[in-house]
Parts: structure tokens; C-alpha cells; sequence
């Protein structure tokens, strides 16, 4: 299926979904008529925006991804705001796509007074609960008094009321079409869809890049994620140029010593630490020569290089 394809059956979609709600309010009383006849002009809006994008070769904010490639890394900013036509709340972007086996790197954004969420059902079975102290559920009418303790493992919370940032990452291991929700807001229609592109390259194996059981294996070098490493334009590991020896010390160890979230990725793919909370840390083998350059996917400013030499 080409981009193309997948952006004209998204489309098709959602006329059929236009169809279904106009049929229905012409079911319905006066009331339920003028409501749903918003519905109508916000799904026509959201499909005239849908269509301009596709033809402009993108879809929301990302490119449409080529199918049957490797697996790669995508990095998805999903921001909770209030729509200016529905006066309702609403999910930007409301679509995802990306190839199956590609990691989804999600950073979930609510600069709101009330809580929300970012869920998928089964088989993902994902939450991700940007809720903290001090927010407001909309669904009971309480203030949240405890952080949210509902969320997938791995899921990170930070901010305070109004500045709320929740991290996760996942394997997007499943091909189709997925609905996501906020299931404080369903009923008002904050709702998206996670498009998964099945892949015939996607193998599901076990990843070996935190490995450090291979024969020639060296000795481990430690690289430190500072204090403060979050503030422009500090580069944030230290040291930030290291040269290894493959089999005498190619082996390097970052560990987050700050007091924020940040990650070790390859700018070539070649390797990636996924969210590191403060504490942790991550581990991995050069096996092959040659100058590797990476950053912190959360903060690009921060850089480092390490330099692999033969035996």
C-alpha cells in the first residue's frame, strides 16, 4: 500500500464517518440536530485540513512513512488543546503514522488546568496519564491529590498544573488502525488514531544493543550525564568526545546523574537508551571501527562523539 493509498483510505474514512453522523441527527430531535450538525462541520473541517496535508505530501506533522523499510526511531509530540471550532478538547496531532516495528518515542504535553491521557487498547494496552497534583479530573469534578499511578511501566511524569510532560516509548509491534483516547474527554470527542503500516521488514527479535557479552568486549568507560545538563547550550556528557579500542575498553557506560529525563541515541541509529530517568543507566558495545556521533533525543543541543579504533 503507498502513502498515497493509506492517505485516501484515511480520507474515505472519514466521509463515511461524516455520512454516518448526518443520518443519524436527521433521526434525532432539533437539539440533537444543531449539536450534531457541529459535529459535522468540525469532521468536514479536520477532513478539508486532512486532504490539504496528504496533498501536500505530509500528514500532520511528519512525512508519511515508505513501507518495508527497517524499523526506525520516530519521535511523536502529542499536545493537548482546546479547538477553536468544537470548543471542545482536542488531541494535536489527532493522527499517527508510522511502520510496523518502528519505535515510537511519545512525549504527551497538557499546559491544561485538568488531567489528561493518552490511551490505546488492546493488543498495545498503553497509558500514559500526564496527571499531576493540583489538576482537575473532569469526570468526577476533584482535584488530583496524588500523582497519577495508573501508567504503563516506563511512563514518566513531570511539571506542575499548566506545564505537565509525560515520556514513554514502545514498539509499535502491531500492524492496523488503533484508536487513541483521553478518557477524561471521550465524550467530548478528544480522540485520535494510531495508523501502524504493516512492514515486511519488521522482524521481532530480541535487541542486542545493550549487550556487553560479546568476545571482544573491553574494558567500560563511563560517561557522565551532568547536573544541569538540560540548560542550552550545556552538552551535557562528560566527557563528550571519547576513543575507544575495540576489545581493550569499547565498552561505555552513561549514567543520568542529572535530575532530568534525557536519552543516548545514535545519530546513525546504530544505538539508543530509550528514556533514562535520573539514576539510570545504559551500556553498550562498539563492535565496529569508525566515529559515532550522538545526542539527547529531548534535548538536541546535547552532543557527544565517540571515536572506535581496531585492534
Amino acid at each position: 500500500m503507498s502513502a498515497a493509498s493509506v492517505a485516501a483510505v484515511l480520507l474515505v474514512v472519514g466521509l463515511a464517518v461524516v455520512g454516518m453522523v448526518y443520518v443519524t441527527s436527521t433521526q434525532s430531535n432539533s437539539d440533537q440536530v444543531s449539536s450534531q450538525n457541529g459535529q459535522i462541520s468540525t469532521l468536514q473541517s479536520e477532513i478539508q485540513q486532512l486532504s490539504s496535508l496528504v496533498g501536500g505530501g505530509h500528514l500532520l506533522n511528519n512525512t508519511l512513512p515508505v513501507m518495508n523499510q527497517p524499523p526506525t526511531i520516530r519521535t511523536i509530540w502529542e499536545t493537548w488543546y482546546l479547538s477553536p471550532s468544537a470548543h471542545q478538547d482536542r488531541f494535536n496531532p489527532s493522527f499517527i503514522v508510522v511502520n510496523q516495528g518502528d519505535t515510537v518515542r511519545l512525549t504527551l504535553i497538557d499546559n491544561d488546568t485538568v488531567a489528561h491521557d493518552f490511551v490505546v487498547g488492546p493488543p498495545y494496552n498503553i497509558i500514559v496519564n500526564a496527571t499531576v497534583p493540583g489538576l482537575i479530573n473532569d469526570l468526577t469534578g476533584q482535584t488530583f491529590t496524588t500523582p497519577s499511578r495508573n501508567n504503563s511501566p516506563g511512563v514518566v511524569v513531570q511539571g506542575t498544573p499548566g506545564n505537565v510532560t509525560a515520556y514513554y516509548s514502545f514498539v509499535a509491534a502491531y500492524s492496523g488502525v488503533f484508536e487513541f483516547v483521553c478518557t477524561y474527554h471521550a465524550q467530548v470527542g478528544m480522540i485520535g488514531y494510531l495508523v501502524v503500516l504493516p512492514n515486511a521488514a519488521y522482524k521481532q527479535t530480541a535487541s542486542t544493543s545493550t549487550s556487553t557479552s560479546s568476545s571482544i568486549a573491553g574494558a567500560a568507560v563511563s560517561v557522565s550525564i551532568v547536573q544541569g545538563a538540560l540548560n542550552y547550550p550545556n552538552k551535557g556528557f562528560s566527557p563528550d568526545n571519547i576513543t575507544l579500542v575495540i576489545g581493550v575498553n569499547n565498552t561505555v557506560t552513561w549514567t543520568n546523574n542529572d535530575s532530568s529525563i534525557h536519552t543516548v541515541t545514535a545519530n546513525d541509529g546504530s544505538f539508543d537508551s530509550g528514556y533514562l530517568n535520573p539514576g539510570a543507566t545504559f551500556t553498550y558495545t562498539f563492535t565496529e571501527p569508525g566515529v559515532y556521533e550522538y545526542h539527547c533525543q529531548i534535548h538536541p543541543w546535547m552532543i557527544g562523539y565517540v571515536t572506535v579504533l581496531a585492534a
